[in-house]
């Protein structure tokens, strides 16, 4: 069901518009750095199954035939010569071998269940950060889609401002300096234009990018900077705070990372410590000095024995491993205190930019309102000959400046919203 419903985005992507939702159901499908994130842990899994499994017998059986050359002889005076072998030989056998101590096998079914345990955390990171870069290419595209729009009114506005402006210079009512001054403020918009072009045509090789999909796929864009998410954000920074302690991967693998330093050790501390091993083998033997066995040529050997292995001497290798295991302890302690300083960081400084966010919206909204009055008041000054063409321009530019500031505001606080659900591990928000 799961490559169903992506092969259905794919192809709602193929055929035009898609929702911030569709998108980010793609890039978890189709990015490679999830992929290879899902399979590091699904690997894990299967070691960590393999580990747990330590207690199983191990049985292994053969089939071999053998011939030799070389069959010493016995000269006997008077007798001749008595081969002391066979030339042919044959065995065949199930061999059964059942730890009943192995100290190795708990420690390393303990360090691969954390281990497993640290890549899915991994795994949930890497789906969270893909979605955050997938809503920042997102917004980045209905921001620049914003800036083209104002950038073209800009232009429109001034080449019918120039227009104007040579119908009274015609008329005889503005000077001619007055007619250049509005053809430069006409011909100032277009580098402004092909700017907010480049940008939309970069912000789309973006979103195709954070999809994990081809830079030349064409699609289009549903959404607007102004919608708002649908789910629930935190109302304070110590709720948080609170959440981020029970949901953030970061700081969940942070954990795992100092407990795999512990069983490192632990594992280390086993190679000291004998091993109690039970083992059987059933073999049948035969022998001919010819290569034409039959089943009555075989003779059956059983063997059982325990055997108990202690480690005397291994070249100081157990001895350098526990102390490399001790040394990596520290060094997992010292990793996992610093995620989990960083990862408070990233929560403070998220929670500050949406607050710095959510006020500069307010701020550039009501500039918006009134940069369009003044805007609208000085078109019709300027129709009615009260005002300068500069005045007009200044006004036009004013106006522009607010809406590209106010979407610009808008896009941080999407972002913002954004990084504070990646912060707090709330991530599944963006793909219900």
């Amino acid at each position: 069901m799961r490559y169903m419903a992506a092969i259905v985005l794919l192809i709602n992507l193929n055929a035009g518009a898609v929702t911030l939702e569709e998108a980010v159901g793609i890039a978890l499908e189709s990015r490679g750095d999830v992929q290879s994130a899902l399979m590091s842990y699904e690997s894990a899994v299967w070691k960590s199954r393999n580990a747990d499994l330590w207690f199983l017998p191990n049985v292994n059986g053969q089939l071999a035939f053998s011939r030799n050359y070389d069959v010493q002889e016995m000269t006997i005076p008077g007798m001749g010569s008595i081969p002391m072998g066979t030339e042919y030989s044959s065995i065949a056998g199930v061999s059964v071998t059942v730890p009943l101590f192995i100290p190795q096998g708990p420690a390393g079914s303990r360090l691969a269940s954390r281990a497993e345990e640290l890549s899915l955390q991994q795994s949930r990171a890497a789906e969270m950060d893909a979605v955050v870069q997938v809503v920042r290419a997102f917004y980045s595209i209905l921001l620049a889609q914003e800036m083209m729009d104002v950038s073209v009114e800009a232009l429109e506005i001034a080449e019918a401002g120039y227009e104007l402006a040579v119908l009274r210079y015609d008329a005889g009512t503005i000077s001619r300096f007055e007619l250049l001054q509005s053809r430069v403020a006409w011909e100032n918009r277009i580098p402004g234009l092909i700017s907010a072009e480049n940008a939309l045509e970069n912000a789309f090789a973006g979103f195709a990018v954070a999809l994990g999909q081809d830079n030349n796929s064409d699609f289009q864009i549903e959404g607007c900077l102004d919608d708002e998410p649908d789910f629930k954000m935190p109302e304070t920074l110590e709720e948080a705070r609170e959440t981020m302690s029970r949901t953030n991967p970061d700081l969940q693998a942070a954990e795992y990372i100092k407990l795999i330093g512990d069983a490192g050790v632990d594992m280390a501390r086993a190679s000291f410590l004998p091993q109690l091993v039970f083992k059987t083998d059933l073999n049948y033997l035969a022998a001919r000095n010819d290569a034409d066995f039959e089943i009555d040529d075989y003779d059956r050997n059983l063997v059982v024995s325990v055997a108990l292995q202690i480690p005397l001497f291994n070249g100081f290798s157990d001895i350098s491993g526990y102390n490399a295991a001790r040394a990596e302890r520290v060094a997992s302690e010292a990793t996992s205190r610093s995620i989990s300083q960083v990862t408070d960081l990233s929560l403070v400084s998220a929670w500050n930019n949406l607050q710095a966010a959510r006020e500069g919206v307010t701020a550039t909204c009501s500039t918006v309102e009134q940069a369009l009055e003044g805007a609208s008041i000085a078109t019709i000054s300027f129709e009615a000959g009260m005002i300068t063409r500069l005045e007009m321009d200044q006004s036009f530019l004013a106006l522009t400046t607010a809406r590209t500031n106010h979407a610009s505001a808008l896009y941080n606080l999407r972002t913002a919203e954004a990084e504070l659900m990646r912060a707090a591990g709330l991530m599944e928000g963006y793909f219900k």
